[in-house]
């Protein structure tokens, strides 16, 4: 997510670009703290009747984080996974709104977010659906991923490689050959490799976002047309 650029829709906000590492700091050491406090809730759990029969099957069982915090501190578990709950979403729910705005530019920012938020909350009320959440992240993490790359790679280094800059706005066109064909063929390659050797996705985004980076300053160089010299 963080690699896909999503979080410029909140940070352009910002004030100084402190507000990004700082913020990116707190979150890398928030997440750990999370996943270990996650794993002391867990190992409370695995001590209760209902887990036990899932483990004299030789079965792991499945938790939802409610039922795992309630488990543990009653109603405050809740409150703690609502809040938490709410915090992540708000700007999850911001940027997913500014997407519905691209495709539908009429509707307002506060109809956007609504409608976004919506979505979501119907699709969390399905177990099939939440309980795959981890897996869905990382699909959705690894299309995202090398959009980020695009950004970036065009940010640092379009006057060294000699493109335009936004060449979309500057050309007045609607649609960007280098970028569709550096994100497919980087997703396209990577998610072969992770189908065909069992790969987990979260491990080739990485590769998959510097190979995008790469071919898009490479097709761009290729595809963009009449170059104005003076745009430098």
């Amino acid at each position: 997510m963080h690699i896909g650029m999503s979080d410029l829709s909140v940070f352009r906000f910002a004030k100084k670009a402190s507000s990004g590492w700082t913020t990116a700091a707190g979150m890398y050491v928030g997440h750990y703290i999370a996943w270990i406090a996650a794993a002391l809730l867990y190992a409370v759990y695995l001590k209760s009747p209902e887990a036990q029969a899932f483990l004299s099957n030789g079965e792991a069982p499945l938790v939802a984080p409610g039922p795992l915090a309630n488990n543990a501190i009653g109603i405050f578990g809740i409150i703690t996974v609502v809040l938490a709950g709410w915090t992540t979403a708000n700007p999850t729910i911001y940027r997913a709104g500014l997407a519905f705005q691209a495709i539908l530019p009429k509707l307002s920012t506060a109809k956007a977010t609504i409608l976004a938020g919506t979505i979501a909350t119907i699709a969390g009320i399905f177990p099939a659906f939440a309980m795959k959440l981890l897996s869905f992240v990382a699909l959705y993490g690894f299309i995202l991923a090398p959009f980020g790359a695009i950004i970036v790679f065009e940010h640092f280094f379009y006057k060294k490689a000699g493109i335009i800059k936004n060449y979309a706005e500057v050309a007045n066109i609607q649609f960007n050959k280098s970028v569709l064909l550096a994100w497919a063929i980087s997703f396209g390659f990577f998610y072969f490799i992770s189908i065909e050797f069992d790969v987990f996705l979260s491990f080739v985004i990485l590769p998959a976002w510097l190979l995008c980076g790469f071919l898009f300053i490479i097709l761009s160089k290729l595809l963009q047309k009449n170059i104005n010299k003076d745009y430098y």
